[in-house]
């Protein structure tokens, strides 16, 4: 057990032997709703986090967010990014009837690519220091390290300049050992009649970070695209690394979407803005000890706080 892990189970016996669970699920949780944020956990971690979370609330599914609950705290459980490891989870979901919302990155899904920030060409680098560049420069510098990712189209005539950049093709996806990391399209349609499909941008880029064209096309185009995949609407957004403001909720607003989750620590009631929907991170790898600890949204009050995030629970923004 490395150092991290063991501060955090010793964290995690302290919360539970204070009694400080049962405080925040009466006081705090109440009969509001924990949106949970997960990436890619395995069957068996999110199996031994279902089964405590069905015996404690009520697991609902994003539509039903603003429903009338039944006295009793509820969860609605997310993955984000749409990694290809969810598809092993279906059987987890479907144990312990759980219908979960999967937010797509919809262009690395079409195009059987790999996330950014799993792309070799991003293998040894400072991804947060990559996140936080203007978009055009984050893919400037990826590019020159070898990347061709498809959403080199989008900003393509901002970034050829003098032509120094050729146009990526779909092919350059699987060159330089490169594999997909997202769920395929074929994937998708199988399971998309036990798993809401939603939106999580294009491309996976840091919104805030991105020019009005650029971001608006990453909002509206996963939309389309989601649409299109599914068959279903498309009217839920999960913010990027949980970066937003008010040119985001504009634009979410113009496209027809109704929700967006926020990485902002918290529970959500009638009270809550459609489009700041707080979520309470959970780590993939996290005992059961740990995620009954995270639930208390102790853990990420504290990291956001350490960070520069203030009091009120908000993500530190960039």
């Amino acid at each position: 057990m490395n150092a991290r892990t063991l501060l955090r189970e010793s964290f995690a016996r302290l919360v539970l032997w204070t009694g400080v669970v049962a405080a925040v699920r009466k006081f705090l949780w109440r009969d509001r709703v924990a949106i949970l944020l997960y990436h890619n956990p395995s069957p068996s971690t999110l199996d031994a986090h279902l089964s405590y979370l069905t015996r404690i609330c009520d697991i609902v599914p994003l539509d039903a967010l603003s429903q009338p609950g039944r006295g009793r705290p509820r969860a609605v459980i997310t993955l984000d990014d749409g990694h290809a490891g969810n598809a092993a989870l279906l059987p987890v979901f479907d144990k312990h009837r759980v219908r979960p919302t999967i937010f797509l990155c919809s262009g690395v899904i079409e195009h059987r690519a790999a996330h950014w920030w799993m792309h070799p060409a991003a293998a040894g680098t400072d991804i947060e220091r990559l996140k936080r560049l203007p978009n055009r420069e984050r893919l400037a510098q990826l590019h020159e390290r070898g990347y061709q990712g498809a959403e080199l189209r989008q900003v393509l005539p901002m970034l050829l300049g003098g032509g120094q950049l050729r146009e990526p093709t779909i092919a350059d996806e699987g060159r330089n050992g490169t594999a997909p990391t997202g769920l395929s399209v074929r994937q998708v349609k199988q399971m998309r009649a036990r798993v809401d499909f939603q939106s999580h941008t294009r491309f996976h880029p840091i919104l805030t970070r991105c020019e009005d064209a650029e971001c608006e096309q990453e909002i509206t185009g996963s939309r389309r695209d989601i649409e299109r995949l599914t068959g279903r609407p498309c009217v839920h957004f999960a913010y990027p690394n949980g970066n937003y403001g008010e040119r985001e909720i504009r634009l979410l607003r113009a496209a027809g979407y109704r929700t967006a989750r926020t990485c902002d620590v918290g529970w959500n009631d009638d009270a809550t803005d459609p489009f700041r929907l707080r979520a309470i991170d959970i780590h993939d790898d996290s005992s059961l000890a740990w995620f009954i600890a995270q639930l208390t949204g102790i853990p990420l009050f504290l990291r956001y706080a350490r960070h520069g995030g203030g009091w009120r629970g908000r993500k530190p923004q960039f």
